[in-house]
Order: structure tokens, then C-alpha cells, then sequence
């Protein structure tokens, strides 16, 4: 697609990005780079975006933004529930990622991962793009466990995002390191695995 002179210029940059993002982390990819794969000039790059930053910027926000549809989706329907678990919870955590896997946007969660793990200063865009839905499964998650404390419920909320994006930005490497141990997972036994993994993470220690 990125030789696809027929694609906008826009979208090829974007396509470009994410790709080299994903592929060697941002601080290693230059403007030029993505300009090259995407078969661009420097003068479009500033005409769309500006800068490297904004085109950072706008790859999380342009594919986040159909995550968050889905999950306030998924929020809306067990907010609308009398009666409600953890594995719910985990759910609607975890298969809007699941489902952007599936539709083939592995290289985006992979960057976001990237972006996760290293602590790159485009965290806070992400952190960003997750605080109101960040509230409402901490006020889902009170509602299973209403002595929870609110430190408590961020840090099993923020854990439970790190491990979706590895593991799901790393899949074939995941099934790999699975297979070395005897285990031959399918994508969909992985993506089973980790929602129960999630729910664990969410529910905390068992009580005493």
C-alpha cells in the first residue's frame, strides 16, 4: 500500500510510521526514513503534521480512537448490568486490542507497546487518550470490590494495559517462547490466555 501513489500522501505517512515505529522503536526512525518508505518529500511531512512529534502524536490518536469506541461499547453494557464479574471487566479490557490483531493492525499495537515499555515521552499522549475510560473501570472495578483503593485499582488498571500490548504487539514472539516450553498455543488460545491473565491482574490476591 505505501507504493500506492493512489493513497493520499496523509495516510501513506501514517502507514510508514507505524510500520518503522513498530518495527525499531520512534528514536530510531528519522523523518527521512519515513518520507523514503512512504514515498514522500520533507515539504509534505510539514504541510500534514509539522514535525515528527505531531506525526507521533496523531498515529496514536488515529487508531486509539477505534479502541476506545469499542470499549465504550463493551463500558456501556456492563455499566447497564445488575450483575457483574472481573472476567466481564477483563473483557472489555483486552478485546478491543484483540479485535485491532485480527483486523491486522498488529504494527500499531506493537508501537504502542514500544511506547509502553520504554517510557517515551509520547506516554503521556497515550495516558492521555485513556483517563476517562480509565475512570470508568476503576468505578466498575469499586463496584466488584468496593474496598479497593483507588492506588490500588490504577495499578492493576496500568499493569493489565503494559501486559495486553506485549503480549499482543509480540504475538509471534509470545507463541515462539510458548513453543520452546511444549506449549503450541493458537493466536486464539494466546488471546483466551490473556484475558484470564488480565482477569487475575484486576481481581488481585484472593481473600484470606
Amino acid at each position: 500500500m505505501l507504493d500506492d501513489l493512489t493513497v493520499p500522501t496523509e495516510r501513506r505517512l501514517l502507514l510508514a510510521a507505524e510500520r518503522l515505529f513498530a518495527e525499531r522503536g520512534i528514536d530510531a526512525v528519522s523523518l527521512r526514513a519515513i518520507m523514503s518508505a512512504a514515498g514522500a518529500n520533507v515539504a509534505s511531512v510539514h504541510y500534514h503534521y509539522g514535525s515528527k512529534d505531531a506525526l507521533v502524536k496523531a498515529l496514536i490518536k488515529e487508531r486509539s480512537g477505534q479502541v476506545s469506541t469499542r470499549r465504550n461499547e463493551l463500558l456501556d453494557d456492563l455499566e447497564a448490568k445488575d450483575e457483574l464479574n472481573v472476567q466481564m471487566l477483563a473483557e472489555a479490557f483486552v478485546r478491543p486490542v484483540i479485535e485491532m490483531v485480527n483486523e491486522g493492525s498488529i504494527a500499531w499495537v506493537t508501537f504502542i507497546a514500544g511506547i509502553l515499555s520504554s517510557g517515551h515521552s509520547a506516554l503521556s499522549v497515550v495516558a492521555d487518550g485513556f483517563v476517562h475510560q480509565g475512570r470508568r473501570f476503576t468505578a466498575l472495578l469499586e463496584r466488584i470490590y468496593p474496598d479497593i483503593s483507588a492506588r490500588t485499582a490504577r495499578f492493576r488498571l496500568t499493569q493489565a494495559m503494559t501486559l495486553t500490548f506485549q503480549v499482543l504487539g509480540d504475538l509471534d514472539g509470545v507463541r515462539g517462547i510458548l513453543a520452546f516450553s511444549g506449549a503450541e498455543l493458537t493466536p486464539t488460545e494466546v488471546f483466551d490466555e490473556l484475558i484470564d491473565v488480565v482477569t487475575a491482574i484486576l481481581a488481585g490476591p484472593p481473600d484470606t
